[in-house]
């Protein structure tokens, strides 16, 4: 598998550097890194990684913002933060954070929420894909049940014969069912 490239932003400094050279250490890249939220933001445009880590207390948008922007960018987050009241839990699970790390951050901790927040992220885009696959076979077979119909109706032959003739005609034509099915709906 090949390394992840993954965007930091922290302010302090030092907590950034210990985070990155745990990181590439591990045989990570890190991409970019900062210390704000609008700076992550451009970044994260710029280099696509496949991985955010924030700090939730940023000048400038804090790390839950910058977690929302993230989430609409596709790119799961994982949070590093000093703060563990319920408060800030509930608004990182609102804005679909992967993974909420409690400063002193400990290299096993960060390589583990590293690794489960990406396979997560990986699981989700994976059951996304099967969904959208999933409605446009659904959409596919009800424009071909809809065409069937009406070539039933118009050809006064049998649900059978008339899917048949839908076959055969999408051979002939050198195109999906679903094509010959939708030309045939739109032409009624």
């Amino acid at each position: 598998m090949k390394p992840l490239s993954i965007l930091i932003a922290e302010d302090e400094v030092l907590i950034r550097n210990d985070i990155k050279e745990v990181l590439e250490k591990a045989g990570y890249i890190v991409c970019a890194e900062c210390g704000n939220g609008l700076q992550a933001v451009e970044l994260a445009k710029q280099t696509a990684p496949e991985l955010v880590i924030l700090d939730i207390m940023m000048p400038g948008l804090d790390g839950l913002e910058t977690a929302k922007i993230m989430h609409g960018l596709n790119i799961p987050v994982i949070m590093v933060t000093s703060y563990s009241q319920p408060k800030f839990i509930k608004r990182a699970e609102a804005v679909h954070v992967y993974g909420y790390i409690v400063k002193p951050v400990s290299e096993k901790n960060l390589l583990a929420a590293v690794r489960i927040a990406y396979a997560r992220w990986q699981d989700l885009c994976h059951v996304n894909q099967e969904l959208k696959a999933t409605k446009a076979q659904l959409e596919s077979q009800k424009v071909i049940a809809r065409a069937r119909s009406i070539v039933q109706e118009r050809l006064a032959i049998s649900a059978r014969e008339a899917h048949t003739w839908l076959l055969r005609e999408a051979m002939r034509q050198r195109m999906t069912l679903a094509q010959i099915a939708k030309n045939i709906i739109d032409k009624k």
